[in-house]
């Protein structure tokens, strides 16, 4: 239990040093990874996930998630209107936008090269290079059949509180996140952000 937590507040800090990049970043709406091909009942097997972290455009997020799905699932306040992709160094997102200054959800994805599962003294050094410092966490709760890791956080620091629900498969980690202060306070719930990420997971 306790390497999760550690690894929650890793991803909680990743995704806070990433935020201003993907809300802020470029975007791109063009190219089209493709919808997945159907596959014959005869020779259907599992798709192989990415090796890498999915370079985000419009067309991929909606593959992960729609626009009318992220609303029924979610029920915000105000439904999003557009999915703002955003691509970086290390990893990207989806951004589902009611306006610029309200992000209801967010999928992140981070490139993650360090060994799977994660061990302890990998989360420790990550911590030590300060990623995190200003988060608490008030609830972690482990979850198993979802990636190779995956995990439910709630957490609060200076910036407000945070949901987020990251799932950890093989060389990058993805998560759902809801940020109180991005959504005019609109958090999602456990079950919202697993069943987010339980799509993404079966789209990727």
């Amino acid at each position: 239990m306790k390497s999760y937590r550690k690894l929650a507040v890793l991803v909680v800090g990743l995704c806070a040093a990433l935020l201003l990049a993907a809300c802020g970043g470029s975007s791109s709406g063009s190219g089209n990874t493709g919808t997945p091909a159907a596959t014959s009942a005869a020779t259907a097997t599992a798709k192989p996930k990415p090796t890498s972290v999915p370079h985000l455009d419009l067309a991929y997020c909606q593959q992960l998630m729609s626009l009318d799905e992220m609303n029924n699932m979610f029920k915000p306040p105000a439904p999003a209107a557009a999915i703002v992709p955003t691509n970086g160094d290390t990893g990207g997102a989806c951004n589902y936008e009611v306006a610029k200054a309200n992000i209801p959800l967010i999928i992140y994805f981070l490139e993650w090269k360090g060994p799977d599962p994660i061990p302890q003294s990998d989360i420790d050094a990550e911590l030590a290079n300060g990623l995190g410092t200003e988060i608490t966490i008030t609830l972690a709760t482990p979850v198993s059949g979802i990636g190779h890791q995956a995990e439910y956080v709630e957490a609060t620091g200076d910036g407000g509180s945070v949901h987020i629900f990251y799932v950890l498969e093989g060389p990058f980690i993805f998560d759902c996140v809801t940020y109180g202060f991005l959504a005019a306070g609109f958090l999602g719930t456990q079950s919202q952000l697993q069943q987010c990420a339980t799509q993404v997971d079966s789209r990727l």
